[in-house]
């Protein structure tokens, strides 16, 4: 339960990564190097999305706790002010997409490893940068 109840405090704070993640050694992370590890690069990815995403928050909606793993089945929501895709200017438009988000965690709470799947192909479809599928004719 300690678990679940950190993460609930922690999720989606800037700073949350320097209290909470502990080795830099099991990143699971497509990131930039210096975001990829350790507290720093987490606190260094809070902050990063922060300057893509305005009013970022996530909305969770269920934490399941097994052993030493966690899973958060979560909402992402911002706005979009630039910065990823890289080069791509602000659209300005809000979104929100899903995320599962894992975690393994050490015996004094802090996280040891991370992985998330993301909805990356909504986000960019909601925020106008990919047109949407074109409608396939119905066959009569």
């Amino acid at each position: 339960m300690r678990v679940a109840t950190s993460f609930r405090r922690g999720i989606g704070k800037a700073r949350w990564g320097v209290h909470w993640i502990v080795r830099p050694a099991r990143a699971r992370s497509e990131a930039d190097p210096e975001r990829r590890n350790g507290p720093s690069g987490a606190a260094a990815t809070s902050e990063w999305l922060r300057s893509c995403f305005g009013d970022l928050r996530y909305e969770i909606h269920r934490i399941f706790v097994d052993g030493d793993m966690a899973a958060a089945y979560v909402t992402m929501h911002g706005t979009h002010e630039g910065g990823l895709p890289p080069g791509v200017p602000a659209t300005h438009k809000p979104f929100a997409v899903k995320h599962v988000h894992l975690f393994r965690f050490a015996d004094d709470g802090r996280v040891v490893e991370h992985s998330a799947v993301r909805d990356d192909l909504g986000m960019i479809m909601q925020l106008g940068l990919l047109p949407p599928p074109a409608a396939t004719p119905s066959h009569r």
